[in-house]
């Protein structure tokens, strides 16, 4: 039986950091990708003369580069110099999308993933909200039933790289290769099925996107509350791993395994992915070439979305609460809880959310001391008990800074950083 090539480089040294490194970092790094990407095939198998090349390279916001949020820029940095060197590209671009109501140029330059692309040889940025649209329509979808609109140089594209972060999501467990094609949709549409659906939203989409190469930057990557955790713990540095292959599924189901998750049982887009002939997700038919998975896996912290038990300050009534309002409010709640002094000015902050959930008759709204949110359409019959914050999902907490606000300030910061496209629902 033929098996599909997924290949695993580790170093047990790699100089730098990936905000401060050196040209010995860069040969390290570069020796590394080279080596996981002739062990699948080489960068010629992929890359053709005068191609015009896409990589997706995570810039998920604008975070330093020691955050370990965003791909690292020596990965990005060497991978660029790689291709200029091994192939023979014609137009050589890197992309990316942020995450909701993040801006991308502005990720793209903080996080060092730009200005690494381009001293490596990159021909330009590409933030693909600025991107031209295409309309497609989905075949024998499951989720985006509806047509979708997707990036026009992504989708005529010749060569599609994607070079993911090795992360923890707190929503789909894992977000590697496939869960970027999230990153390729508008934010009207990135906000849809944003809860227990998504792994068939990133099934459906890997049936029009599907990379040619990718690549896993495993050099630090994170655990717990990511895609973008606060918590410094959650960081993992100097893991030192390269995975890369040509089938995405493969790719992702051994950085799964590597990361401590069973990849069959626990991550539902990786078998729907096989299940639906997009890759192969079983490792028994999957071949790793290189540094044993054994020798270098690891249990990573899983993601927790719940809001049961975090302060003393904190009450939540979550009803029959989906994954997607419960993940947006607890993202927003992580950058306090990381930093506990900064519930210090308020008595009590409660979250209502859910279908037919029961609260008490009263409940003490009174900014800036005390705070209730009525969390996603859900919920709306309680809105006049509070901050009433619609949307299926609700992005909620989700860069909404609260503490010391009023509740108009609250509300309008609520409404700017709502995706285009996306209508709050009108008053009855």
């Amino acid at each position: 039986m033929k098996k599909t090539r997924v290949s695993v480089i580790h170093r047990e040294h790699i100089p730098g950091t990936p905000g401060s490194y050196d040209e010995s970092a860069l040969e390290c790094v570069y020796t590394m990708l080279k080596e996981a990407v002739d062990a699948v095939g080489g960068l010629r198998s992929v890359i053709s003369n005068g191609d015009r090349v896409v990589v997706r390279a995570n810039a998920c916001w604008a975070a330093k580069p020691d955050s370990g949020v965003a791909a690292d820029p020596r990965v990005v940095e060497a991978l660029m110099k790689l291709i200029r060197e091994e192939a023979a590209p014609g137009e050589l671009i890197i992309a990316d999308r942020s995450s909701i109501g993040a801006d991308t140029e502005e990720a793209f330059e903080i996080s060092g993933v730009g200005p690494a692309a381009l001293r490596g040889g990159a021909d330009r940025l590409l933030p693909l909200e600025k991107d031209e649209r295409i309309t497609v329509q989905i075949p024998d979808a499951r989720a985006l039933l509806s047509p979708v609109h997707l990036p026009k140089t992504m989708l005529e594209a010749d060569t599609l790289i994607y070079l993911p972060k090795m992360k923890v999501h707190k929503l789909t467990n894992i977000t590697l290769a496939m869960k970027m094609n999230q990153g390729s949709l508008d934010w009207n549409e990135a906000i849809l099925n944003h809860g227990p659906d998504m792994h068939q939203k990133v099934i459906d989409l890997l049936k029009i996107l599907h990379p040619h190469l990718s690549i896993i930057d495993a050099l630090w990557p994170m655990q717990g509350q990511g895609p973008g955790s606060p918590y410094p713990e959650d960081l993992i540095k100097d893991f030192n791993v390269i995975v890369a292959g040509k089938d995405p599924v493969a790719v992702d189901t051994v950085g799964a395994t590597i990361m401590g998750f069973d990849a069959w049982h626990e991550i539902p887009m990786l078998r729907g992915a096989e299940v639906a002939g997009l890759g192969v997700a079983d490792l028994e038919r999957i071949e790793v070439i290189g540094t044993p998975v054994e020798k270098i896996r690891r249990n990573f912290r899983r993601g927790d979305i719940h809001l049961i038990g975090l302060h003393p300050k904190i009450d939540a009534y979550m009803g029959r609460a989906c994954d997607g309002c419960l993940h947006f409010t607890r993202t927003g709640l992580d950058v306090y809880l990381a930093n506990p002094q900064s519930l210090d000015e308020i008595e009590k902050v409660t979250f209502i959310t859910g279908r037919n959930t029961a609260v008490p008759d009263q409940l003490d709204h009174s900014p800036p001391k005390r705070y209730v949110f009525v969390v996603g359409d859900c919920a709306e019959e309680h809105k006049d008990k509070g901050i009433f914050l619609p949307g299926c999902a609700s992005t909620s907490m989700h860069r909404t800074f609260f503490v010391g606000k009023t509740s108009e300030q609250i509300l309008e910061n609520y409404t700017d950083l709502q995706p285009r496209g996306f209508n709050l629902k009108e008053e009855s």
